[in-house]
């Protein structure tokens, strides 16, 4: 698998001073590829706006994401400020780039670790990833306990999944679990590509469905999940609306009055 430098070279804008990479879920996936090819680890973060508020208040959540490989727009409003600063970008949710690249024959070369979730959802997904790659592009699986962010993982964990070799650990944490889980271990990982999708595997295991196509369209994905699951996200969602708002608003009056050009860069 060959790769032209200059055309993997990626660009990007900020949200919340949180770069944010201008990608669509096709480049998406080739840049995975090519990052993977590479073998020199590192990671990619899938950011809603549930990481641009977080990062507001956590700078080092902020400095974490802006040192990935790769950061994708999960969140219509994280678009609209792409679009306002003139950047091309489009929405790539964790559901659909994980789907995306389980369905991509070529991802078959590559050995998958599925860390994260619970395990008769993660069963499901590696069943599925199974059905899609084969059996010889799976590497493993690990559901850990819940715990705290930033704690460690069991060194016996970590070299149990070391030694599998996988070329792509795919880490189904919540935010911002997942981002210090990568950050912390990456190094244990050095040929190793991390990438945190959140909940993508409850969705491409189909325990979970995803909004209809026009409520994701007009930004409001996140009251049909509320909706669905009140007890669990309205303790979020009661911060992370608000929070993301006073961004949008701020990105809207810094753009009107900055006069300057803000495109991908």
């Amino acid at each position: 698998m060959t790769f032209n430098d200059k055309k993997f070279q990626l660009k990007s804008y900020t949200v919340g001073d949180v770069k944010i990479s201008c990608v669509d879920r096709e480049r998406a996936v080739d840049m995975l590829l090519h990052i993977a090819s590479q073998k020199r680890g590192g990671f990619i973060t899938v950011t809603s706006a549930h990481g641009i508020v977080e990062s507001q208040s956590d700078d080092h959540l902020r400095q974490i994401i802006n040192s990935a490989e790769m950061t994708l727009a999960d969140g219509t409003p994280i678009v609209w400020v792409g679009m306002l600063k003139g950047a091309p970008v489009r929405r790539v949710t964790g559901a659909e780039f994980v789907n995306r690249v389980m369905h991509d024959t070529r991802t078959s070369n590559l050995r998958h670790y599925f860390y994260g979730g619970q395990p008769s959802t993660t069963s499901r997904v590696v069943a599925r990833a199974i059905e899609q790659l084969g059996p010889n592009a799976i590497a493993g699986w690990h559901c850990p306990p819940i715990r705290e962010v930033g704690i460690l993982e069991d060194p016996i964990v970590v070299k149990r999944i070391a030694e599998t070799k996988p070329d792509i650990i795919w880490v189904g944490l919540s935010t911002p679990k997942q981002e210090y889980w990568m950050a912390n271990h990456a190094k244990f990982f050095p040929q190793t590509l991390l990438v945190g999708v959140g909940a993508a595997f409850d969705f491409f295991a189909g325990v979970q469905s995803r909004a209809p196509k026009t409520v994701q369209k007009f930004g409001f994905e996140w009251l049909f999940r509320l909706v669905k699951e009140p007890r669990r996200l309205w303790p979020r969602y009661r911060r992370v609306v608000p929070g993301m708002l006073k961004v949008l608003f701020a990105e809207a009056i810094g753009r009107r009055y900055s006069g300057t050009s803000s495109s991908c860069r």
